[in-house]
């Protein structure tokens, strides 16, 4: 059997479950609609990065606005439906949550998405991490880039498949499509894979920043000043650019800082040595992480595609100055308060560097704006910004049911 066909299978099984266009709004005794909206937890069995991370800090900041009683969570019923237990710093407390253990065969990728989820959704559904059951139409998703479309070179071809069958199918059929910069918007347009007046924008928070605890890390950080990026080695993330500043950091008594899944094996296959003036700081914590951005001389972030680029505004909450690329979204998230360079252009780095060092007033009041920029960014902001959007799409279906009355 084909993907494609693989994909129509799920689709049937999960449209079997309950007819998901029929589900509307119930009037309660007093008029108020009573609304029920299901969240797929499937990013429970994730790390907490990345699109895991925005799934986990708007169903926290959600439950807080339920707890606080906030108007736009009035008449409205949440559960989260995920495969696995949270862990321990996952709590909620006025969310219901529902646990649905994946079956243990058949192991396929998306089964538990695509083939139980659906059958355990009430109400209208939200997700947060692009991929979602193709079978349910009365939801919001949350496509956060299209990476695997302008640079499939950065991902394997099971995963870069998928995203291609599915983010289609989700663009045409979800009520409303989510994501997170004006420049992934405009990807999405691009690519043709949703509507644009099915299409919103609905930016990431950073304040989740503010609960790691840098005294708590066990991080060691003595000696040289340092340069601080993230290790990944997808060709997107463009690694090998902050690698090749590594002799000119060497003249300007820098050593650079790699925090993630890079290791000497890399390095040497990369450089043909490891340079004295690199530190490979392995996976780290969020507490780690915290006290390697507050210690840092800078943070350096050469992506060449970013949907919002949620690791710079991460540095600039902690008031480590950056030096960005210009490119993709980030000029759109981090505006005036970074340093660009070119994603090809290691000259234009080294500049920004040897200005930093030179004028140490202006590195000062780039660490200022940057607090300043990354402050606008919070989870409770776009929790509001999915219940309007569940709003929306309430008001539109209750209509819809009058109408046909």
């Amino acid at each position: 059997m084909n993907a494609t066909a693989m994909l129509r299978r799920m689709a049937g099984a999960g449209a079997a479950a309950i007819n998901r266009e029929t589900v509307q709004p119930e009037i309660g005794q007093r008029g108020n609609v009573q609304r029920r909206w299901t969240i797929n937890g499937d990013f429970l069995r994730s790390k907490p990065n990345g699109v895991a991370r925005h799934a986990r800090e708007t169903v926290l900041a959600l439950d807080q606005l339920v707890r606080e009683q906030h108007p736009l969570t009035q008449g409205l019923s949440l559960t989260l439906v995920s495969p696995c237990e949270p862990d321990d710093d996952f709590r909620l407390s006025a969310i219901t949550q529902k646990v649905v253990p994946e079956y243990s065969r058949p192991r396929l990728p998306q089964f538990w998405v695509q083939c139980q989820l659906p059958f355990h959704v009430e109400g209208g559904l939200l997700s947060l991490c692009n991929l979602a059951p193709v079978s349910i139409a009365r939801q919001i998703v949350c496509i956060h880039d299209l990476h695997t479309y302008i640079m499939p070179e950065s991902y394997g071809r099971g995963f870069r498949w998928t995203h291609r069958l599915v983010l289609p199918i989700l663009g045409r059929r979800a009520r409303r499509i989510a994501t997170v910069s004006r420049y992934s918007r405009e990807s999405i347009l691009d690519y043709r894979v949703a509507h644009p007046e099915n299409l919103s924008v609905v930016y990431n928070g950073c304040d989740h920043v503010r609960r790691w605890r840098p005294e708590a890390s066990t991080l060691r950080l003595t000696g040289r000043p340092y340069v601080l990026c993230l290790g990944q080695p997808q060709p997107y993330k463009n690694l090998q650019l902050a690698l090749a500043l590594l002799p000119e950091l060497e003249e300007l008594g820098l050593d650079l800082a790699i925090a993630g899944d890079i290791d000497e094996d890399y390095i040497r296959e990369k450089l043909g040595e490891v340079p004295d003036n690199l530190r490979l700081l392995g996976r780290v914590s969020d507490d780690d992480l915290a006290r390697a951005y507050s210690k840092a001389f800078c943070f350096l972030f050469p992506s060449r595609i970013e949907g919002f680029g949620l690791p710079a505004l991460e540095a600039m909450m902690h008031g480590c100055p950056v030096i960005a690329s210009r490119a993709a979204a980030i000029p759109e998230i981090c505006e005036n308060a970074v340093v660009y360079g070119g994603v090809d252009s290691p000259g234009e780095w080294i500049a920004a560097l040897r200005m930093l060092i030179a004028q140490p007033k202006m590195r000062a009041g780039l660490s200022e704006d940057a607090r300043k920029q990354a402050s606008r960014y919070t989870w409770a902001g776009v929790a509001k910004r999915y219940l309007q959007l569940m709003s929306m799409v309430d008001a539109a279906d209750h209509v819809s049911e009058h109408n046909s009355d």
